[in-house]
């Protein structure tokens, strides 16, 4: 029983590893991003950081369960990858949070002038 959970931690922490070095990989192209023209470019990541934050929020309160789900530190390095090589934080971006961070920025700026705070 030792064995089997030591090894389960020492596969977790390899694969968060190897995520936390794709977000290294995504900060430095968030980076070059930066000093680019390219609006395409640096939406794609403001993207993936919106979504990987909430995802990151998630994991906070559901840490206890994830961690003894089967193949979820897989399953995390598959949607991080898919987020970070595949295009696909504009997939989750657009139809499920882009509405409601409006709505949230709706209500967010009305209380700033509201309260007499300069909103730009």
């Amino acid at each position: 029983m030792a064995d089997s959970e030591s090894g389960r931690v020492f596969h977790f922490f390899i694969a968060n590893f190897i995520i936390q070095l794709m977000c290294l990989w995504a900060g430095y192209k968030s980076f070059l991003s930066l000093g680019q023209s390219d609006k395409v470019e640096m939406k794609h990541w403001l993207q993936f950081w919106v979504v990987y934050c909430a995802w990151c929020v998630l994991e906070l309160f559901l840490d206890v369960i994830l961690f003894y789900m089967p193949l979820y530190p897989e399953v995390k390095m598959a949607v991080v990858a898919g987020l970070v090589f595949g295009g696909g934080a504009a997939k989750i971006y657009d139809p499920y949070f882009k509405a409601q961070i409006e709505k949230v920025e709706k209500i967010v700026k009305k209380q700033l002038k509201n309260s007499g705070t300069r909103v730009d």
